[in-house]
């Protein structure tokens, strides 16, 4: 039951990880135009990368369904999981049904089932276009009156639910950091790293070896540590890290 339950949580990260690849290739084949007004964007490939977005959006909802009643199953029977864990779940339950709620299905079908019906506004008759509006939000016609919308902030709300199911796992199975405190360091360093950097870098001038050690086997720890969790410092940061080591030899990289 352990290794289904793996098997679920690794599809639904990869379907989550489908959906930011869609909506990234819907952003290529539109190339959003300066926003002033909404605008008509034509484009198949466009439409097909929509599609599916959709799709994609639709499958990730029936894994997340596999996943409540594989959940509810061990909660009914055994005996190992931990209250906290149950509030935790239920809690993260309701947040991802609001989420999925504003996605309708019959979208989806039509999608599936195309009447290829054009909708119409006023005397204008149309089929399958793309509107962008000035925050960048995308809503393509699929058929009859059924709209497709793309927003970066499903998306944004998407990884934040995706990283809070991994949380509930680690905090209520594990005594390994919670991934949003490992985010927050890494994005510390990331956000400082040129501080630091003018920090080794001035230890190293004044020839102050303990506490210029001290600091770069930290940030070197912390880069294997951030690796090993699948969350690797950005290259650029690594290199300003490990620049310290060797610095002539890694400005001639540059």
């Amino acid at each position: 039951m352990n290794i289904e339950l793996w098997h679920y949580l690794i599809v639904f990260e990869n379907h989550v990880y489908g959906v930011f690849l869609q909506y990234n290739r819907i952003n290529e084949d539109i190339k959003f135009p300066e926003p002033e007004s909404l605008r008509r964007v034509p484009g198949p490939q466009a439409g097909l990368d929509i599609y599916y977005y959709t799709l994609t959006w639709d499958k990730l909802k029936k894994i997340y369904e596999r996943i409540k009643i594989l959940i509810n199953r061990f909660q009914l029977t055994s005996s190992s999981i931990p209250e906290p864990f149950n509030t935790d779940f239920r809690l993260w339950k309701r947040r991802i049904d609001h989420l999925f709620s504003e996605f309708n299905t019959e979208i989806r079908n039509e999608y599936e089932h195309p009447s290829l019906e054009p909708y119409s506004v006023r005397n204008i008759i149309m089929w399958g276009n793309i509107l962008i509006d000035g925050s960048g939000n995308i809503k393509a016609h699929a058929g009859k009156d059924w709209f497709v919308t793309i927003k970066k902030g499903h998306l944004e709300k998407l990884q934040q639910l995706l990283t809070d199911l991994f949380d509930i796992f680690i905090k209520n199975f594990s005594e390994k950091p919670l991934t949003q405190e490992l985010m927050k360091a890494k994005k510390y360093i990331e956000d400082n790293i040129d501080t630091l950097s003018n920090e080794l870098d001035g230890l190293r001038k004044n020839e102050n070896w303990d506490d210029f050690n001290e600091l770069l086997h930290q940030l070197i720890m912390n880069d294997l540590f951030f690796s090993k969790e699948s969350i690797p410092l950005s290259d650029d940061v690594r290199h300003k890290i490990y620049s310290a080591i060797y610095p002539s030899e890694f400005n001639k990289q540059q």
